[in-house]
């Protein structure tokens, strides 16, 4: 499947990249979408994240729902990314954001793609892939402690189930990938960047999320010293 291909009517194959050893997709219940950024406007997703929940739809519909487990949208923006008019919802009373956040965004296309809303949980407020894991673990997004299936494009994949997953789940994981007509590649300072901010982090989860958060705050204030718009 491509990820701008129509729906298919019938089964998915899905690509696997393996994280916890010996834990194949049969054993999965959730799926977690960590975002890969907003649209120009603010107010939806990129092509790239557009395409992850294409792939998690169908990964729900086909192989995980019906074990019962949840869809888990991660993501609001990076600390740089300014775009879009001030938003609120029913869910967060008296809460505003810059713009509509990466899972709000999410959980819109994946209504468009037929899950059924009671299935889908949002969390709004990381601001980066190690904040996705951490929040997304330590919030109670998944309401239990069964593997969870990562959805993503290779080379990001790749970074969450070697440094980040490892250090932030407290379940067993592992990827889906997402196809690309032209994959991307990660730089090495990415890399880094994502070790640093998840580094002995505390064991207590919400001092956890809080170093991990002005870590990243940090690093994308550097890249953006430099030059750099996009990190993720």
């Amino acid at each position: 499947m491509h990820p701008t291909s129509p729906r298919p009517d019938g089964p998915v194959t899905f690509e696997i990249l393996p994280g916890t050893p010996g834990l194949t997709l049969d054993e999965v219940a959730h799926v977690l979408i960590p975002g890969r950024g907003r649209n120009a406007a603010g107010d939806g997703l990129t092509s790239l994240s557009a395409a992850r929940v294409e792939v998690a739809a169908f990964l729900y519909r086909d192989a995980v729902g019906e074990r019962g487990g949840r869809v888990v949208c991660s993501g609001y923006r990076s600390p740089v990314d300014n775009k879009g008019r001030r938003w609120t919802t029913e869910d967060a009373p008296g809460e505003f954001f810059q713009g509509l956040p990466e899972a709000d965004a999410m959980r819109r296309n994946l209504a468009g793609f037929g899950i059924p809303p009671e299935l889908i949980r949002v969390e709004r407020h990381s601001v980066d892939t190690v904040t996705n894991l951490l929040r997304s673990e330590h919030e109670g997004h998944f309401g239990d402690s069964r593997p969870v299936a990562i959805v993503a494009q290779r080379a990001h994949l790749s970074r969450m189930l070697s440094i980040i997953a490892p250090r932030t789940l407290r379940r067993p994981y592992l990827g889906v990938i997402v196809p690309e007509s032209r994959p991307e590649s990660e730089s090495p300072l990415t890399n880094l960047s994502s070790r640093v901010i998840s580094a002995h982090l505390p064991t207590d989860p919400q001092r956890a999320i809080t170093v991990a958060t002005r870590r990243a705050e940090s690093i994308w204030s550097l890249a953006q010293l430099l030059g750099k718009r996009e990190y993720h």
